[in-house]
């Protein structure tokens, strides 16, 4: 593995909750790079900052500064030019899961992980992980969790150093997973008329991890749930396989 390391962040969307004001599902963004792009990536996110009036110590949120259709539709045209980037999503039914709030995050960061280590193998790099921190969670406990785990989809070997759990204030590659989670979001949660909007998804489409078939149901998009088929969602879009 002498190639370029690739930088990796995550970041989640929904919650974890199993309340009636609960949103229905809980998913993981996952996007990374090789190391030499990520000043571009700096740039990017300073400059949507920049264009939205927002002070470049202050972290750029989808759901905080991109509530309106228009500031959307700019951040995905932005972030979509960005080249060499690569996004996972880890979708999970909170019908089939525990309802152990731990648990639960431990599990949909392990099924990330393995994506995540997949991809560095099949490119044959080293990947250096960090996930947006969980306020009040007590992140050693994920470790365990993934140390635990039979890494028979990943090679744990892939890793440059454990993986860390860091706050978007400092980092540009958080607050970019958080952009990437918010094109989820859109598509995944319905608004208050009960419409998805898929159409965010639709243009990062290209910048989604597919098979060598360009398949992107189970490796750009997994689903954790009874039949674990992305394509079952309400929002998936027409001719995506």
């Amino acid at each position: 593995m002498s190639k370029e390391n690739l930088l990796a962040f995550v970041d989640e969307i929904g919650d974890r909750g199993h309340s009636i004001k609960s949103s229905e599902y809980f998913a993981m963004a996952a996007v990374f790079f090789p190391g030499s792009i990520q000043q571009k990536v700096k740039d990017c996110i300073a400059g949507i900052k920049s264009k939205f009036g927002i002070p470049l110590h202050v972290p750029l949120h989808w759901r905080k500064h991109c509530q309106k259709h228009e500031y959307r539709k700019y951040v995905t045209g932005e972030i979509e030019k960005l080249e060499g980037i690569t996004v996972i999503y880890t979708i999970s039914d909170k019908k089939t899961v525990p309802n152990d709030h731990e648990k639960f995050y431990n599990i949909v960061a392990a099924y990330t992980m393995e994506r995540i280590l997949q991809n560095a193998m099949r490119q044959r790099r080293k990947v250096s992980v960090r996930f947006g921190h969980v306020k009040g969670f007590n992140h050693s406990t994920t470790l365990k969790f993934f140390q635990k785990r039979d890494w028979r989809l990943g090679d744990y070997k892939c890793l440059t150093e454990q993986p860390k759990w860091i706050s978007a204030e400092t980092n540009s590659g958080i607050q970019l997973a958080d952009l990437y989670a918010g094109i989820l979001g859109a598509a995944m949660i319905p608004d208050k008329f009960g419409n998805y909007e898929a159409g965010y998804l639709e243009r990062i489409k290209h910048q989604l991890r597919k098979s060598n078939l360009g398949k992107i149901g189970g490796y750009g998009i997994k689903a954790i749930s009874a039949d674990s088929n992305p394509q079952m969602f309400k929002w998936w879009p027409k001719g995506w396989v």
